[in-house]
């Protein structure tokens, strides 16, 4: 198996520290199994968390037991028990801990308003069943955090108000004619769209990408009225290894996206090194993930893929669009300074730090409505299309942290990574590199166009990649 060692001593258990793009750490938490008690107890930190009106930000936690001759066992929350023991940052501040009902693993946030960084210790109470017939010396316990922002309870407005727009594959409300007529309002959870030239909703398709301009979208796809939670950063090259390094032999093998053409000339850095996967970017991006890599991530994490209605509420919430518009709220891109270096990292040319950042500069930042961060630019954000069948059956079931055998994602509703499929498309644009030039949707693309909205590319790029949500 692909993992790190640990030592054992007694009872205690001890696990190893992480650390991902947004600056979260994990302490090393050490496991106590007490009579019928079972809880870890550990120090998180991460940097510029906020708590304010309109939003917050959350990390997501979950953990893994990883045998050292078997699979990978998921190891949920228990329902409640949990407590924050000690807060390093300010005595004055509360946090939330908010757990599914499925327990797969639980959130953390602040309580009240408060902008800084957070350090406290947790101690996070599980399911003791989830480790009978374990054996505890010779396996290692990790427990893994991803920085989320929280999109609120709200409607919101597809499309946009340019002329332009539908050429692009835009979302309006046709008229009988089938013709731009006026915007499309998202209003309920549970509203039914009928897609059509003298439906609720239509779209151009002059690439022949954009999806298939019929069918019904029903109750039960997810719209993004209900609050979500959406990862603030994409996934990370750090992140995926932390993922590649908890699989046994048969689950890694087609999970290698190092193993992609030009993987090595084209920017990525993911190797293998003495049985394990290492990375000297973790916080980069994490391109030529296929949509396969991408499903297995999001079952093993336990969240799951977002659509693109909950795309445009993650980039512009309840505010009216303007034309031509980005996930910053304007139609201005040559302000923004968060842009890849040559390695690949996504860094501030200004110097600035997520400290800076503030609703008036959410334009250099390339910061959406609710601080989500590169919706535009970095790499192409994959998602569940309308633009077929198998997205628009979608009904938004959260992974359960546990593969098959063979490393895939275990979710019936979900699209799948077969290239004749369909069901998947891109928004957001994609960085393709220095040395070429760039149009209307790359790197940036505006929040609405959709020129591959409905395209099922599940292969690995160099600009492909992956954020996932989780619904609250």
């Amino acid at each position: 198996m692909y993992k790190l060692k640990t030592l054992i001593t007694g009872v205690a258990i001890f696990w190893t520290c992480l650390l991902t793009a947004s600056n979260i750490h994990l302490s090393q938490p050490i496991l106590y199994m007490e009579n019928d008690d079972c809880y870890a107890v550990f120090n998180l930190s991460w940097e510029n968390s906020w708590k304010h009106v309109r939003n917050h930000d959350a990390v997501w936690i979950f953990f893994k037991a990883l045998p050292y001759d078997a699979p990978y066992r998921h190891v949920k929350v228990a329902q409640a028990g949990h407590a924050v023991v000690a807060n390093f940052f300010n005595d004055s501040k509360g946090m939330d801990i908010e757990v599914p009902a499925d327990r797969t693993g639980l959130f953390i946030s602040l309580a009240s308003p408060y902008r800084g960084n957070i350090e406290i210790s947790l101690k996070v109470a599980l399911d003791r069943k989830d480790f009978e017939g374990l054996r505890l010396r010779g396996t290692t316990f990790k427990a893994y955090g991803i920085e989320m922002v929280e999109i609120p309870q709200g409607g919101f407005t597809l499309g946009d108000p340019s002329p332009e727009a539908p050429k692009y594959g835009s979302f309006y409300k046709p008229d009988k004619n089938g013709e731009f007529a006026k915007l499309v309002q998202i209003s309920s959870e549970d509203q039914v769209l009928e897609v059509g030239k003298t439906g609720d909703l239509f779209y151009q398709a002059p690439k022949g990408y954009e999806g298939d301009q019929q069918g019904t979208i029903p109750a039960t796809f997810p719209k993004g009225v209900a609050p979500f939670y959406i990862m603030k950063y994409e996934i990370t090259e750090g992140q995926y290894v932390q993922f590649l390094n908890s699989l046994d032999t048969s689950q890694v093998k087609d999970r290698l996206n190092f193993e992609a053409k030009y993987y090595d000339e084209l920017g990525g850095t993911i190797s293998p090194k003495g049985g394990y996967f290492d990375t000297p970017f973790p916080g980069k991006p994490c391109a030529f993930l296929s949509w396969e890599d991408a499903m297995a991530y999001a079952d093993w994490t336990g969240l799951r893929p977002m659509t693109e209605f909950e795309f445009t509420k993650a980039c512009r919430g309840a505010s009216e669009p303007v034309a031509k518009e980005f996930p910053w709220g304007a139609d201005e891109k040559s302000k923004v300074q968060r842009l890849p270096n040559r390695d690949g990292e996504l860094v501030m040319l200004n110097q600035w730090t997520e400290a800076d950042l503030y609703n008036k500069r959410k334009v250099h930042f390339g910061a959406s409505y609710y601080w989500v961060m590169d919706l535009a630019g970095s790499l192409w954000e994959r998602m569940v299309s309308i633009g077929h069948p198998n997205g628009r059956s979608y009904t938004g079931t959260h992974g359960d942290g546990i593969l098959s055998d063979d490393g895939i994602a275990t979710n019936s509703d979900w699209p799948t990574g077969e290239e004749d499929s369909g069901g998947v498309g891109f928004r957001g644009g994609g960085f393709y590199g220095y040395e070429r030039d760039y149009h209307e949707y790359n790197p940036f693309s505006p929040i609405a166009y959709r020129p591959y909205g409905g395209w099922h590319g599940t292969l690995r790029s160099n600009a492909y990649g992956t954020r996932l949500v989780r619904s609250k």
